[in-house]
């Protein structure tokens, strides 16, 4: 419930950013800042183009699982089998962890529905926790609509029109960190990455 909830907000913010006119994208990426603070990029108006580093997230539309090999899932920590489905974003996959009180959950959306890195980013810009940095060269946030020490989300710029987006839900044990939380969510997207391009 608190993943549907989080990809409807952020479905949310999007569409009402579609409404505008101008679309905003963040500057330069810099490094991920380390504690609770926001890291803020300057915007560029405009959309990006695609790139040479372009990754297509398309082959794996019908089986986003397996974008976490089996022998790689051990590194997520212990979770329960999961199969693919789709959410408001694109299809999805969850890993649950086994004991919500001990160990994390992750959910991976392919984003191929309408929204973009760029529109995604800059409505994500205002959240308390917002750093931008790189996951496997490319262009990546990592956010939280609270104060990160029970989940961060990561986004990743694949293309133009794509990203792959990373929720990370820490135990709920009440002394989570927000380094915790992005560092399990960057450390999933990296994982993702690496195996979309091969």
């Amino acid at each position: 419930m608190r993943f549907k909830i989080r990809i409807m907000i952020a479905a949310g913010l999007v569409a009402s950013l579609a409404a505008c006119a101008n679309t905003t994208t963040p500057g330069t990426p810099t490094p991920a800042e380390t504690g609770g603070g926001s890291t803020k990029g300057s915007p560029t108006t405009g959309a990006q183009p695609s790139t040479g580093d372009d990754v297509d997230i398309a082959k794996f539309a019908d089986k986003p699982c397996d974008l976490v090999k089996s022998d790689q899932l051990a590194l997520l920590g212990r979770v329960r089998e999961t199969k693919p489905g789709t959410n408001t974003l694109g299809p999805m996959c969850t890993w649950k962890g086994t004991d919500p009180t001990k160990d994390n959950t992750y959910e991976l959306s392919l984003v191929n529905k309408g929204p973009t890195f760029d529109s995604m980013s800059e409505n994500f810009r205002d959240y308390p926790i917002f750093r931008e940095t790189t996951i496997a060269g490319l262009k990546a946030v990592s956010v939280d609509r609270t104060n990160g020490t029970s989940s961060c989300e990561t986004l990743v710029r694949t293309s133009a029109k794509n990203a792959v987006f990373i929720q990370t839900v820490l135990p709920a044990t009440g002394k989570g960190t927000v380094e915790q939380s992005c560092q399990a969510s960057e450390k999933v997207a990296a994982i993702v990455i690496g195996n979309l391009k091969g």
